[in-house]
């Protein structure tokens, strides 16, 4: 207190010998201690006190004021706070010069001491509600009164200044930011100030003289983030006139996941709608497009099937889903028959004449009119657009027609639609007890390509998990019942033998993982977990023969050699034993033809009266046979593929005529036995995508020309680079990606292969963002600096990884996302030429070494049916943010913060440190909100540092107070003192120039 009288005494004394600024600090520097701000003492507030006892302002004691403010006497918080302070708003003219001295003083606001930083934030708020005060009394006195005083006229004119230059100062509104979130109670009183200020003005019809202050007024009491200066690095919607992510993040995701719900597919579609900024019209068009693009380059196979499945039964849903999702609650609601965004998107994509008219060409119709007849009945557009986009194609149809001179083949495409009322019966029919019927449905749907097209609308609908779980209960439903003899046994058999090919043919397309559930306990299910072989799961040959019965085996070697001798003793094992124990039977043979006990026509003998039997006995077999060759040297591999060869001999037409239907499963059989063999042993003569004598880069480098020249990914590209994901490793397919993405040299190229990079990475978005930011990344910036990682390489290459995070985040977060993306169910349509072979086969052929990424190849087991979790999956649950990250991303992110902090550890600007201010400037940009427990794992001192090494303007106060949590009061100091050294930097900067 001695010091404070102190200080009241100098002033007296100052104000009554009239002393001039620079007397007063001289004479104010000798009563504090040195190096102790005014603060401590209440300097400003006792400057203020004298300076306002009167009705009007002491303008001596204000200079006083504002010269121990540039002497730094005392801080701009502290008198901010004493103006704040000061209730006595009748007095026109004390708060008129108030508001001219904050008016001179404003721009100027800084912080230099830690302790000042604590107090700023808090000071603006109430500095903005002082203001706001000063503003309502003035409109509600001309309200009340009808007019206003020149002095108070003047005084609102002065405070619409301040109130100007408070908006357009992006310190201080970054300091108002800050400080609403700790001032909670007195942002609600801006609030209710603001609105009684917008009252008045709307009832008195007072006109200001500055038009914009009440626009202003609204920013100041509803500060956002989006208020704050930010230098944006994405490229907004507009500039990309086509884009080149839409169609390959759905190849990838319908190559793998086409069982997935439709929200699986929305949520994602919306997270690339929020990095892109596309509106819905124009997402909407992209998704058309994409669909359109796939088809356009597919063959008629399940590829082609998939994706019209997709186009006609997944697509609409997905449409609807994301305009409803996206509709803004007390909005007009839209029409009920039709979506208008859609039909404008529409009226886009019918400007793409050359695509529309190869598809109309592929599919021998007016595609158009095809797919929006379909449209009306779920009311996405109605018949009065379906009339005029038909129009608008005809003639091009027509002449397409002519031209065609009738010698295009219908595609698939033309039948994917009748596919959905076989699947509704078959599933009807699955439903019932009658063994007969189920054997005749069952036994038509293998014809022709039928199987395929149940099978693509069953997966898209849905419905794929409900067929599979049929098909196993009709399996069952198969076994033998005692007592039952002649046709009614046949037809059980006959039962076992098409439901237990179709469950296995399911099962090497989409995996177990998808249509089976772990602990399933029918004899299919058992059959797949421990005997069948799968592409990258073996099976111990060992341990298939411990589950066969010595007496059965003999006894079915018995009947097999003999069969003439065997009919004189009937037997009574089931087919389900007969399954089991086969593999006794062939390792039995398999010695004995060894030890040439056998002959080979013996062998042919036994083999051919296995395939006689059941063709289901033919592919168990194999699965033996596969299983035996993975655990034998390749001198002994002749016998086994041999007898898988046999397997695959055609039949007489004596033998199909014995058997119904037998044409139709016979080849499902043998493309059963093909793909089983193809895993283990492709035929030298493949011309399979991956399995060559060429290096890996060679391979991926054709593929990569494919896709450049395309200008999409074709589903072909998108197969071949998956197998070459699982052959060469994450981290290995990264790198050549991102080689391929720094080789573009004008920035309309990077971009576009970035789109295609990008999607790419979706083959696996965990392990790839992980190998992105782990061992990629960093050290391609340290080995290329300089060279091409330099405008716009940097930025095309930042904007990839914050993709990529923000991707892996979005589809980690949630309980069942987490379950979902855990349970790795990758789904698969490869026919028999593309299937990948076994990693170590492959590792052999190409002359690699299979240690390095021996995990690459191993999928994870399933803890769940998928049809039960994708059931209880909202999109609202997938869009969810975590709120913090899980492995592997936590520490890839951990990992790329602390690279970060070396890159920047130096003084000197550098390519490096451009770099970490484009990763973490479009990390905030693109994630938003949804990247806080990204940004929480950032080093406390990496900004300040980033800060002092990046000397130019790019870093503004909107990327500063993005980068906290703001409702945390760790959060809300490391905002601040970040901010107060921009501004500092930027003063000391501007300084200079001057």
């Amino acid at each position: 207190m001695k010091e404070n009288n102190k200080i009241l005494q100098l002033i007296y004394v100052a104000w009554r010998e009239r002393w001039s600024d620079s007397q007063w600090g001289i004479n104010i520097k000798k009563v504090l201690p040195r190096g102790v701000s005014g603060d401590v003492y209440n300097l400003a507030d006792c400057l203020m006190q004298q300076a306002l006892i009167g009705s009007t302002a002491n303008p001596l004691v204000l200079n006083y004021l504002k010269h121990s403010l540039c002497a730094h006497l005392v801080s701009h918080a502290a008198v901010l706070r004493c103006i704040a302070k000061y209730d006595k708003l009748e007095r026109v003219y004390c708060i008129t010069s108030l508001l001219e001295f904050l008016a001179s003083i404003v721009d100027g606001v800084t912080c230099r001491i830690k302790a000042e930083e604590a107090v700023l934030p808090s000071s603006v708020v109430h500095l903005v509600y002082w203001l706001l005060q000063i503003f309502a009394r003035t409109v509600q006195h001309y309200e009340l009164y009808g007019e206003i005083s020149a002095e108070q006229s003047y005084m609102l004119d002065q405070t619409c200044v301040v109130i100007d230059r408070l908006s357009q100062h992006q310190f201080l509104l970054s300091m108002l930011y800050v400080g609403c979130h700790e001032e909670l109670e007195i942002r609600g009183r801006i609030r209710d100030k603001y609105a009684s200020i917008k009252g008045s003005l709307t009832n008195s019809n007072f006109t200001l003289n500055a038009p914009n202050v009440e626009q202003q007024l609204q920013q100041l009491a509803y500060i956002e983030g989006k208020h704050l200066d930010m230098q944006p690095l994405n490229p907004q919607a507009t500039q990309e006139k086509i884009s080149f992510c839409v169609q390959p993040l759905l190849a990838v995701e319908v190559l793998l996941n086409p069982s997935k719900d439709t929200s699986f597919y929305v949520a994602e579609l919306q997270m690339l709608q929020r990095l892109k900024r596309y509106s819905n019209t124009r997402l909407f068009y992209e998704i058309i497009r994409a669909g359109f693009l796939t088809l356009s380059n597919v063959a008629d196979n399940s590829p082609d099937t998939m994706w019209g499945a997709f186009m006609f039964f997944k697509m609409p849903h997905i449409l609807k889903q994301l305009h409803a999702l996206q509709r803004i609650p007390g909005d007009q609601p839209p029409p009920a028959d039709y979506i208008p965004e859609l039909v404008e998107a529409l009226e886009l994509l019918i400007e793409d004449n050359l695509l529309l008219d190869f598809m109309d060409t592929k599919c021998s119709c007016n595609m158009i009119e095809f797919l929006l007849n379909d449209w009306t009945k779920q009311q996405l557009v109605n018949d009065v657009h379906v009339k005029k986009f038909a129009s608008q194609r005809e003639a091009a149809s027509q002449l397409l027609k002519k031209c065609d001179n009738g010698q295009q083949t219908p595609s698939n495409i033309n039948f994917i639609k009748r596919a959905e009322v076989p699947l509704s019966g078959v599933l009807k029919t699955l439903c019932t007890n009658k063994v007969q019927d189920m054997v005749n449905v069952l036994c038509q749907v293998p014809v022709g390509n039928s199987f395929e097209l149940i099978l693509s609308v069953a997966t898209v609908e849905g419905r794929l998990t409900t067929f599979v779980s049929r098909l196993i209960q009709c399996n069952e439903n198969s076994k033998p019942v005692p007592g039952e003899l002649g046709k009614q046994c046949v037809i059980r058999s006959t039962l076992f033998d098409v439901s237990f090919l179709m469950l296995t043919s399911i099962v090497q397309t989409y995996g177990s993982d998808v249509v089976l559930t772990e602990r399933g306990d029918s004899f299919f299910e058992k059959w797949v977990r421990e005997c069948m072989v799968e592409r990258n799961k073996l099976k111990n040959p060992r341990q298939i023969l411990a589950l066969c019965d010595d007496s059965i085996v003999d006894e079915l070697l018995l009947s097999l050699s003999k069969p003439e001798a065997a009919q004189l003793k009937p037997s009574n094992l089931s087919c389900q034993e007969t399954c089991l124990n086969l593999p006794g039977v062939l390792h039995h043979v398999l010695i004995a033809w060894e030890q040439e006990t056998l002959s080979s026509a013996d062998v042919k003998s036994i083999l051919d009266n296995i395939k006689r039997r059941l063709f289901s006995f033919s592919v168990c077999a194999t699965s033996f046979l596969c299983a035996y060759m993975y655990s034998v040297k390749e001198t002994e591999l002749l016998k086994p593929l041999n007898m898988i060869q046999q397997f695959l001999a055609p039949l007489t037409s004596e033998e199909l005529s014995s058997q119904e239907n037998a044409n139709e499963r016979l080849a499902l059989s043998y493309q059963i036995i093909r793909k089983m063999q193809h895993d283990v042993h492709p035929a030298p003569s493949t011309k399979s995508r991956l399995i060559s004598h060429s290096p890996l880069v060679e391979q991926f480098r054709e593929v990569w020309r494919t896709v450049v020249d395309a200008g999409h990914l074709p589903v072909r590209a998108a197969q071949t680079l998956e197998s070459l994901l699982l052959a060469g490793g994450a981290a290995w397919l990264s790198t050549q990606l991102v080689e391929q993405l720094l080789a573009c040299k004008y920035t309309r190229d990077m971009s576009r292969a970035m789109d295609v990079v990008f999607a790419v990475m979706h083959l696996d978005i965990e392990k790839t963002t992980e190998a992105l930011l782990q061992y990629v990344v960093a050290p391609l910036i340290l080995r290329r600096q300089g060279e091409d990682i330099n405008e716009p390489q940097s930025l095309i290459l930042a904007r990839l990884c914050v993709y990529c995070i923000i991707s892996c985040l979005e589809s980690r977060s949630g309980n069942a996302s987490f379950a979902l993306s855990a349970m790795k169910k990758r789904s698969r349509s490869h026919d028999e030429e593309e299937l990948a072979a076994n990693a170590a086969k492959v590792r052999k052929v190409i002359g690699g070494d299979g240690s390095d990424n021996s995990s690459d190849f191993t999928d994870s087991t399933v803890g769940a049916g998928l049809g039960a979790l994708l059931g209880t999956t909202s999109t609202a649950e997938l869009r969810t943010t975590p709120l913090t990250l899980r492995e592997p991303l936590q520490t890839s992110v951990q990992h790329i913060f602390a690279v970060f902090l070396q890159f920047v550890s130096s003084d000197e600007l550098s390519p490096k440190a451009v770099f970490v201010y484009q990763f973490i400037s479009l990390l905030v940009e693109c994630g938003g909100d949804r990247v806080a427990p990204v940004l929480r794992l950032l080093p406390a001192t990496l900004v300040q540092q980033l800060l002092k090494v990046l000397v130019t303007d790019d870093i503004r106060v909107g990327l500063i107070s993005r980068l906290y949590d703001l409702r945390l009061q760790a959060g809300r100091q490391s905002a601040v003192a970040d901010l107060c050294l921009w501004r500092n930097m930027q003063m000391a900067r501007h300084s200079i120039h001057l």
